[in-house]
């Protein structure tokens, strides 16, 4: 009888997650359309993100909308780390849960908004994303799939744990966008060839190893986070460390991991020159493995 009970709750809970997933994807359509729509032509349907996916198999639409999915994915993960209360448990006891079931998923979507103005206004300055997708530059839509799954991992932290509440989890989040800001900023500056103009010339290779170096670092992060809030002291003191070693052995093993894994070549000729995915693709995959090892290392 508990498993059914469990199964009837999971199934209340997913249809509001769901629900609220489905409001999130409303918003972000209207933005799409207001940024893409010239003066007097917001109606035609060429404008919308699903008319772009659907009919014009535009990839570079798709992965924005994956990006925010999973992110959306990781977020909702540690935010029902803690399992779903049973209908035995008292009514009081499932309404309170699921408010707190709501207000985390507002939260979320608020840090899924946020981290679209980091990656549009900070990370790729320069750039029009949302008119860049539209013109299938799928080198935005692969920094921007990376940069949300990177938010979703911070997210994912930043609500797993016990001890804290919203404002701790909004506490984290936004420490972890700081970082992932830094981090992006110091990565632009070490790489031997400017990534953001290369994004914006539609080098899907460049926007494949930003997008996946940002996840990578995400990993290092929802790691740093995720756990028990035990003072904002200690949880900063943490965060700040883990944060730095993440940072500081990512960079000089992303140049040997380029060593190893494109021992004949370099990565600058692969990228700027070549634009080759399936070099940058092995290297962000190896990247990624090292990531989860460094961010074991370096939990709090």
């Amino acid at each position: 009888m508990q498993y059914i009970e469990t199964l009837v709750h999971g199934a209340v809970d997913t249809l509001i997650v769901f629900l609220v997933l489905l409001l999130a994807k409303k918003l972000r359509d209207a933005r799409f359309r207001a940024a893409v729509a010239p003066a007097g032509g917001g109606d035609s349907a060429e404008h919308t993100a699903d008319y772009q996916i659907e009919e014009e198999s535009n990839l570079a639409v798709a992965l924005r909308r994956c990006g925010l999915s999973i992110g959306f994915g990781f977020g909702l993960a540690g935010i029902v780390s803690g399992g779903v209360s049973r209908f035995s448990a008292g009514w009081e006891v499932v309404l309170r849960d699921t408010g707190e079931l709501l207000l985390s998923c507002g939260l979320l979507l608020v840090f899924l908004f946020v981290a679209e103005f980091v990656v549009e206004k900070i990370i790729l300055r320069s750039v029009h994303n949302t008119r860049e997708l539209k013109n299938r530059n799928t080198a935005v839509g692969f920094a921007e799939l990376g940069s949300y799954t990177a938010t979703g991992l911070i997210a994912f932290g930043s609500f797993q744990g016990e001890g804290g509440a919203w404002y701790t989890a909004a506490g984290f989040f936004f420490m972890g966008q700081v970082a992932l800001i830094l981090f992006a900023l110091i990565y632009e500056w070490v790489t031997p060839f400017n990534i953001v103009d290369e994004i914006q010339k539609g080098n899907a290779a460049a926007g494949l190893m930003l997008g996946g170096t940002l996840a990578t670092l995400g990993i290092i992060l929802s790691f740093a986070i995720a756990g028990p809030f035990t003072g904002w002291t200690e949880g900063i003191t943490g965060f700040a460390i883990s944060a730095l070693v993440g940072v500081a052995l990512l960079i000089p093993f992303q140049i040997l991991i380029d060593k190893a894994f494109l021992p004949n070549t370099t990565l600058k000729i692969e990228v700027e020159r070549d634009r080759n995915l399936a070099a940058c693709s092995v290297t962000v995959c190896a990247q990624i493995a090292l990531a989860i090892m460094i961010g074991a290392l370096v939990a709090v």
